[in-house]
């Protein structure tokens, strides 16, 4: 199976130095701690939305195949992906798509009995909300954060608000009421805007570490090359001084 754009380019990456891949943590490290919650940073690998992998039913296989429901292209391109085993984020790459354009073709894939494996809540929930499908309170019902008989109390007491005149946002209401956190809130509506954004790589100009320690084995040849050269040239001129003085001798 030929690699993508993307793990080409991770390969690539992690095969920079030690001192360029720390630096480059510590960077994308204090950036991401302005915009993520502790429990958006530390979330287990199974649970990363755009780092899953579905696997396709027999269901799904068979649509891929035949396409009898004439269904748009973007999701065969979708699908056939899945089929191969990419993750979300290498079919965003893949195809152009924004996270939020994969997201939706997820949800309806899921609805639709297209994946063979059981996926788990929290991707579900993530995928639902960068999709539109879920509002701010339903993901964290679904993500497992919040109960419905809390998200009751927040409607009960938004409506009791509104009632005096006053508007108030239900996420509002859910961190005042001390259900979820107002970093979790945060976290999870900057992720659904930056899923809107397109990302490309070109691989052209992927940075090659090989070729530059290639480059780097030449002039490290070269330089020892001329520094046999000139020993040989220093044995050649004492021989022929030998030569030279034993013969007038």
């Amino acid at each position: 199976m030929s690699k993508s754009v993307f793990v080409d380019y991770m390969e690539k990456m992690l095969g920079f130095p030690l001192w360029i891949k720390q630096t480059i943590f510590l960077n994308l490290s204090n950036d991401l701690t302005n915009y993520l919650s502790n429990e958006f940073l530390d979330v287990k690998e199974s649970e990363l939305f755009h780092i899953y992998k579905p696997a396709l039913s027999d269901l799904g296989q068979n649509e891929l195949m035949t396409k009898e429901s004439n269904f748009d292209e973007s999701i065969y391109s979708f699908m056939n992906c899945c089929a191969k085993g990419m993750s979300l984020i290498e079919i965003a790459i893949e195809n152009s798509f924004t996270m939020e354009e994969v997201a939706k073709a997820f949800t309806f894939c899921k609805t639709s009995k297209f994946f063979s494996n059981e996926v788990p809540n929290l991707i579900s929930a993530i995928a639902g909300f960068i999709a539109g499908n879920y509002r701010t309170g339903e993901y964290f019902i679904r993500a497992g954060k919040m109960t419905i008989e809390q998200l009751d109390e927040v409607l009960d007491k938004q409506q009791e608000i509104n009632a005096s005149g006053k508007h108030v946002f239900i996420a509002e209401l859910m961190v005042q009421m001390g259900f979820v956190k107002e970093s979790d809130v945060k976290s999870i509506i900057f992720m659904k805007e930056e899923a809107g954004k397109h990302f490309s790589l070109n691989p052209d100009d992927l940075p090659n570490v090989a070729l530059e320690k290639e480059s780097y084995d030449i002039r490290v040849e070269n330089t020892r090359l001329k520094e046999e050269n000139e020993i040989l040239k220093q044995k050649l001129e004492n021989i022929l001084t030998y030569i030279k003085e034993h013969k007038e001798a």
